[in-house]
């Protein structure tokens, strides 16, 4: 008999965090007495004064208590947390492409990472993937569910369809919805459904009439998107250069 590997369920990923990475409204859903404790922290964040603040990814981030989380044990569960996080955050990137990409987006394997220029090529590199810039204008409801989008043909990219997920933008690229009336329903139910809330990052001029974005990034870091959340980049970059 052969036996299947088994996979973690998905929102499990969330509870061990203890952060609603991808803002699943369904997690505030669920009835098992585990996920109370989850429930309550992400509604408390969901307030009115904590749900519109901005999460700078380029601040200097410094411990509290200068004497906790020195130990061995406990910086590596947290850089290990911090890769977890950031993974789920652009829908739940594998380990050996987060390594090949963030060692290329630096430059290098034995460069310093405490560096806001670093930050920001690492972000910026993850910010033009096909699957998060259609998130980022609304066009889908997930990272995930833009994902469905574009392997099933409803994404073109100067006019011609795109397949995969992880295509690169480049500047001046367009992105557009497929003229199917099927691909622009789901677009438009996203959009419906959708608070705008981050708002649309400003390298992405978007026409929600004709369903197209034109990707404008430059080298300035004035044009990175707002989040929800902080990522600990620096973490980020010395878990991957360590394993």
């Amino acid at each position: 008999m052969v036996q299947r590997k088994r996979h973690k369920p998905f929102y499990k990923q969330f509870l061990r965090l203890r952060k609603n990475i991808q803002n699943r409204l369904k997690l505030l859903k669920f009835k098992k007495q585990k996920w109370v404790k989850f429930q309550q922290y992400s509604k408390n964040q969901l307030k009115f004064y904590k749900r519109f603040k901005i999460r700078d990814q380029f601040q200097l981030s410094v411990s509290k208590f200068a004497s906790r989380g020195n130990s061995f044990q406990r910086q590596f569960r947290n850089n290990l947390y911090e890769r977890k996080a950031f993974s789920l955050f652009y829908g739940k990137l594998k380990k050996k492409y987060l390594k090949k990409y963030i060692l290329q987006s630096i430059g290098s394997k034995t460069i310093s990472s405490n560096s806001i220029d670093f930050r920001y090529k690492v972000l910026r590199f993850f910010e033009s993937r096909l699957d998060t810039v259609l998130y980022r204008a609304n066009f889908s409801s997930s990272i995930k569910s833009a994902g469905q989008l574009i392997l099933h043909g409803h994404v073109l990219v100067n006019g011609v369809p795109v397949r995969t997920r992880s295509y690169i933008l480049k500047v001046n690229d367009l992105v557009e919805i497929s003229h199917d009336i099927k691909s622009r329903d789901l677009v438009k139910k996203s959009l419906d459904e959708s608070n705008f809330w981050p708002i649309p990052p400003k390298h992405l001029l978007i026409n929600y009439r004709t369903l197209q974005i034109l990707f404008v990034y430059t080298t300035t870091s004035n044009l990175m998107p707002i989040f929800n959340h902080y990522l600990n980049i620096d973490s980020v970059i010395t878990n991957i250069k360590k394993y």
